[in-house]
């Protein structure tokens, strides 16, 4: 079975790395939500893979799926090696001037939307041979377990796990509509917003909306989160404030373009909640893969001047 296994393993390259992903997750489902598959297909790269090999690799049950002796042998044999041809595609790719492979990178959906995947035809244009993947969400997924190379987060603190690339601090404004502004009034003191209606932002990963921490010099003020309307979605935080649903807080690049055009007013503009910084983040073992330092590149030549921008307006 282990005969030339390295030519083998080029030969059904696409195969192996199906199996092994199937093998790492124990899940045909999982494992095609990982590679971006079909079920189906990922079914039958495995029957394929079975069939030339002249063994069963996988026991199915409709709850799970396990190892076959064999299947444990090449799982781990096939590991080792689909790590090298990973490598040496990587190394010659990077040799010939060339970026090349897979990048799955995981973004904060406001970030996201308002300033990276405008510019994203810049780096696609610059690396034509890099397929990408964009997730956007709010949560703060595990990198490793769900195969990102790299997220952009927006966090003060710092996991060990990970290598970090800093980009600056956002800001935060607190807005209203005139019109919402015009039916219950303008608040003048934090405290105010307990009489208020405001739009609250939910956190998933803590499970509770978000309270708001505002300072003006040295005095701090917390609000406890407490309005009749949460939102997990900045985008819709702002549709919401655009209908005159309440007071809303969010980054200050995001809502700049509604300020200029007095869609939105700026409540409570002496106190300000401090912001996070902007982050990229990747597992410890890539930091010399070639697409995530071309990513980080890139993010830097976008972010960092608006960033830096923002902190002085």
């Amino acid at each position: 079975m282990f005969i030339e296994i390295e030519q083998w393993a080029m030969d059904n390259y696409i195969e192996l790395r199906t199996f092994l992903m199937v093998a790492e997750l124990g899940s045909f489902a999982a494992a095609a939500k990982r590679l971006g598959l079909a079920r189906s297909t990922v079914t039958t790269q495995v029957q394929t893979l079975e069939r030339s090999l002249g063994v069963s690799l996988l026991t199915r049950t409709t709850r799970h799926v396990s190892l076959t002796a064999e299947g444990q042998r090449l799982a781990e044999r096939g590991a080792v090696l689909m790590s090298g041809l990973q490598e040496l595609a990587a190394e010659i790719s990077q040799r010939a001037g060339r970026v090349a492979g897979e990048l799955h990178v995981q973004m904060t959906e406001s970030i996201a939307n308002t300033l990276v995947l405008p510019r994203l035809p810049e780096f696609l244009r610059a690396y034509p041979d890099l397929a990408l993947r964009v997730l956007l969400s709010e949560r703060a997924p595990d990198l490793a377990a769900e195969g990102i190379d790299l997220a952009l987060r927006l966090s003060a603190d710092k996991d060990s796990a990970y290598r970090y690339r800093r980009f600056g601090k956002v800001n935060f404004v607190m807005v209203a509509s005139p019109a919402y502004l015009a039916r219950y009034g303008t608040p003048r003191h934090p405290d105010d917003l307990r009489r208020h209606r405001t739009i609250d932002f939910f956190d998933a990963d803590a499970g509770r909306p978000i309270d708001y921490v505002l300072a003006k010099g040295r005095e701090r003020i917390t609000v406890p989160a407490g309005g009749m309307l949460e939102v997990d979605n900045a985008r819709a935080g702002l549709t919401c404030a655009l209908a005159g649903l309440g007071i809303y807080e969010d980054f200050s690049f995001l809502l700049r373009p509604h300020l200029a055009e007095g869609k939105l007013v700026r409540v409570l503009p002496d106190w300000k909640r401090p912001g996070p910084a902007v982050v990229a983040l990747y597992p410890s073992g890539r930091q010399q893969s070639a697409p995530v330092r071309a990513f980080l590149r890139f993010l830097d030549g976008v972010l960092s001047p608006e960033l830096k921008a923002d902190a002085q307006r």
